[in-house]
């Protein structure tokens, strides 16, 4: 599954319908001549950016849907390492440093996670369809796993974003040909990434040196540490 989902990474594609999308468009999208004209990566990133005045005039649901529709997204998973490539996304791509200013991003990003359900495949779609929506999961986890979002949420949010995460892993690896590997992987990420936010304390029941290279670089891991996650993961829950 890893290498149908990297080959259609290669594929010029939107995470979602642009159907669905905000108020703002993309002027130009991949496949269009206007693009494949783009000589390199920095000129398709400068023909992404969103117009400052419509940027400040933005609702955050709308920003959101522009930011999952960025069309150089799927790049995060090019790289050898997921930090990486999430962090060019966010130095390249205005919106998205937009988004992590909205003190009602977390908000949006639990509303339109808990819209998608894992099962819902589209079964008649294509292999690229299919993989937009395995994907659109991802993405929206990588989202959550920022720390500018994370320090933006409250105790009480954050047991409500752990609880939906863990709700949507139990469902993916009931889909194990499209989400045992970049989809457990990002949801750990997201987990990880709030647990160790409010106490070091977690640190020290984590052998770090393990998990760090599985959720940042894909590393593969034993059951052994994906448990501990588990069991941190529950003690956060009962004592917060």
């Amino acid at each position: 599954m890893k290498l149908i989902l990297f080959s259609i990474l290669l594929i010029p594609m939107l995470v979602f319908s642009q159907s669905e999308g905000a108020k703002w468009n993309y002027p130009v999208k991949p496949g269009s001549k206007v693009w494949n004209s783009l000589k390199n990566n920095a000129e398709k990133v400068q023909n992404c950016q969103i117009p400052s005045d419509v940027l400040a005039t933005m609702n955050t649901r709308d920003l959101l849907k522009v930011c999952l529709n960025y069309p150089l997204l799927p790049d995060i998973f090019a790289f050898n390492n997921i930090k990486d490539g999430f962090t060019k996304f966010e130095n390249d791509f205005n919106g998205f440093q937009e988004l992590l200013k909205r003190d009602d991003a977390p908000d949006e990003l639990l509303k339109k996670y808990k819209s998608i359900e894992p099962s819902a495949i589209p079964a008649s779609g294509t292999i690229l369809e299919k993989g937009n929506y395995v994907l659109s999961m991802s993405f929206i986890e990588l989202f959550i796993s920022h720390p500018l979002i994370i320090k933006k949420i409250n105790t009480n949010s954050k047991k409500e974003i752990i609880k939906e995460l863990l709700l949507k892993k139990g469902k993916k690896k009931n889909q194990p040909d499209w989400y045992q590997t970049t989809g457990i992987q990002t949801n750990y990420l997201a987990i990880t990434s709030i647990v160790l936010s409010d106490s070091d304390k977690f640190k020290s029941e984590l052998d770090m040196t393990k998990v760090s290279p599985y959720i940042y670089s894909g590393v593969l891991t034993t059951p052994e540490i994906l448990n501990q996650i588990d069991q941190v993961t529950n003690k956060y829950l009962k004592n917060h």
